[in-house]
């Protein structure tokens, strides 16, 4: 426990910062902050002898960027940083967990009462936000910090200096916290020393994250980062999966949403596959069956029915059979066809064509 007397000289120093804010605001920009705040560790409690004072700087005009300053004082370092009011409406949308601004803040200094319910109602807005059950919009955003995590991880895996590796990786992980905090709909509370912490206790956590969390921090070679790095890498997609699982409701299919898809593939893939085939073009053969394996794992994905496996039939040096395997492929899907009682719509002649088009 900190010890009464010191305690006393940080609160001290603190409020003689914060009268000394207040004093060249009336010199150089008078009305210029709407607010100031205390957050962080002076408003949690959770200080030591170098904590330094967190502070929220609301201004209302250019002049208050003047008020911003960064200093060391007897040892810790200070930053006197000022924000508008377009930063806290942002974080009242919950788009990453740093917006604990607007939850835990103590009021020292307020322009007017206009002010302190500006802010009120911004604080009100996140409450809400917070409160409600997870969205689809939640998982989204979370899964937005997810694929900066995996862009990150490509950073570690193209990598073998261990340095590059350690700093891609750090920002992985702080990639990878962001998306649990919006998964469990929690802000930081605590700054960064107490986010394993904080994690801990989460409802949404996959299994052994936070043990390979540990290893990515304590790992001394490039070869344990990246084996640490793909592993948490994956238990997140995993843990996203499952929701798009349970939260992705699949339609029936139905004759009309099933009408013309046949030819559709027809279309675009068949007659490439078999010209690819002719021409002995396996690039153009890799990417056809690619897209058109794309095209069956939407429908999967859109409609109750198996997604058919087509681009586990590719040989590179056997593009015909690659092409026979295609048409197997297709004969499974006409099923649906046989199944809804839905026909073909093939013609043999151009005058066939116009007939059936044109009636």
């Amino acid at each position: 426990m900190m010890n009464a007397k010191i305690k006393r000289k940080l609160e001290e120093r603190n409020k003689r910062i914060i009268q000394a804010i207040i004093k060249k605001m009336e010199i150089i920009c008078p009305g210029s902050v709407a607010l100031i705040g205390i957050y962080g560790s002076f408003y949690s409690g959770d200080i030591h002898e170098k904590s330094d004072l967190d502070l929220l700087i609301i201004i209302t005009d250019d002049r208050g960027w003047g008020l911003s300053s960064c200093f060391i004082l007897d040892g810790i370092g200070f930053d006197i940083y000022c924000s508008k009011w377009d930063s806290l409406e942002h974080m009242a949308e919950y788009h990453d967990p740093y917006c604990g601004n607007l939850i835990d803040l103590e009021i020292v200094y307020s322009l007017d009462k206009e002010a302190e319910e500006r802010y009120d109602q911004l604080q009100k807005k996140l409450l809400k936000k917070l409160n409600s059950s997870l969205s689809a919009e939640d998982v989204e955003k979370a899964k937005g910090f997810l694929h900066k995590a995996e862009s990150k991880y490509v950073d570690v895996m193209i990598n073998n200096d261990i340095a590059k590796c350690r700093s891609a990786s750090a920002q992985l992980l702080c990639y990878l916290e962001f998306s649990l905090y919006m998964l469990n709909k929690k802000i930081v509370k605590y700054g960064i020393k107490r986010i394993p912490e904080e994690i801990k206790g989460m409802e949404i956590l996959p299994a052994n994250f936070l043990e390979l969390h540990n290893q990515i921090v304590f790992a001394e070679t490039v070869q344990e980062m990246k084996e640490s790095c793909t592993e948490i890498i994956k238990i997140m997609r995993n843990c996203f999966q499952g929701f798009e699982k349970s939260n992705h409701e699949k339609s029936e299919l139905s004759a009309n949403g099933l009408r013309g898809t046949y030819e559709e593939i027809y279309s675009n893939w068949r007659n490439k596959m078999f010209y690819s085939a002719t021409i002995d073009n396996a690039y153009l053969s890799y990417q056809t069956v690619a897209s058109c394996q794309n095209f069956y794992d939407e429908m999967a994905n859109d409609f109750a029915i198996k997604s058919i496996n087509v681009i586990k039939d590719f040989f590179p040096s056997d593009l015909a059979k690659t092409a026979a395997c295609f048409d197997i492929a297709l004969a499974e899907y006409l099923k649906l066809y046989e199944q809804m009682n839905v026909d073909i719509i093939s013609y043999k002649t151009i005058e066939e064509f116009e007939k059936g088009y044109l009636t």
